[in-house]
């Protein structure tokens, strides 16, 4: 009898052990140790925000707070030191915010690309909230219910492709190759993608996290010119075990020249949370791209710097 049950408890031990290996290797993978132990520069920001317009800054990892003709949106606000459930263990970022939740501007929009711990940040929605009552959210498909146990309201849920209205803006909830979870056993029981923005004279892009695909060479059809992405470069390494999630940076590059971006900004890399490539050759990678192609408009910063838009 005692040795059926210590039969079935190793059975059971070592299929859950494959299926954590199997679907969760990338998430396995951020838990190594940073190799390079430093962290990349920022910069604070101290500009009084409230008399600029039509500009954006990396706050931090996918963070993007963006000015869109005197509307404020926040893409994938991050602002604890951890991507994690608990506040004491987890990946922890090296680098702070560029900029803290109460010297935001007033926020209208919250954009969510998807529900891992570097992106949907419960605490940092609360806070924001809290700050700015009115402020819409917006999530992919699945993820409305988690918000709402959180005391978050406001929240708009949108499926691939949908479109929506808000502040004169119209919104798109584009698919990424990516992927979604908050536990173990929520793995894609949502959905994962990027937010298009447009105004009447600028369609902008969000991208949180995305391998490559060919699809979205059909994202011009469908979204126009796209003026400005933020793209991910960042949190490639080792290539067996990212290439199915994100993409490197020089399929960040071929990705910018499928979408016809006129212009694209690097975001999600370097020294923040669980990079594994080294610290600054996402950046290096960028620019040296740039020197051999003077008509690829794709640069990166230090988080913290703040530029109007193109």
């Amino acid at each position: 009898m005692y040795k059926k049950i210590a039969l079935i408890v190793i059975l059971v031990v070592i299929a859950f052990m494959a299926y954590v290996f199997t679907y969760y290797k990338s998430g396995i993978n951020t838990l190594r140790t940073n190799p390079n132990v430093g962290s990349i520069d920022y910069k604070i920001i101290t500009d009084d925000l409230s008399k600029r317009s039509n500009y954006f800054t990396w706050v931090g990892q996918a963070t993007i707070l963006l000015n869109l003709e005197d509307t404020n949106i926040l893409f994938d606000p991050i602002f604890s030191d951890r991507a994690s459930p608990f506040k004491s263990i987890g990946p922890k970022r090296n680098t702070p915010p560029a900029i803290t939740i109460d010297k935001l501007p007033p926020i209208d929009l919250i954009f969510i690309s998807h529900n891992h711990y570097d992106h949907l940040d419960l605490d940092s929605l609360i806070e924001i909230q809290n700050n700015n009552p009115n402020v819409e959210v917006y999530v992919p498909k699945g993820d409305r219910q988690l918000l709402i146990n959180s005391g978050i309201n406001n929240i708009k849920e949108l499926n691939w492709w949908q479109t929506t209205m808000s502040y004169g803006l119209e919104i798109f909830f584009v698919p990424t190759k990516h992927w979604s979870a908050r536990g173990l056993f929520d793995r894609k029981k949502s959905l994962w993608g990027g937010w298009a923005i447009k105004s009447q004279n600028k369609t902008i892009l969000h991208i949180g996290d995305t391998a490559y695909a060919e699809y979205f060479k059909e994202f011009p059809q469908k979204l126009g010119q796209i003026d400005l992405t933020f793209m991910p470069i960042g949190s490639y390494y080792p290539r067996d075990i990212e290439a199915e999630y994100h993409v490197d940076p020089y399929e960040a590059i071929q990705l910018t020249r499928d979408l016809g971006s006129l212009h694209t900004y690097g975001i999600h890399w370097g020294g923040v949370f669980f990079t594994q490539e080294p610290t600054y050759e996402p950046q290096k990678i960028i620019n040296e791209a740039m020197l051999l192609d003077p008509n690829l408009n794709f640069s990166t910063s230090l988080p913290g710097i703040i530029f109007d838009l193109p």
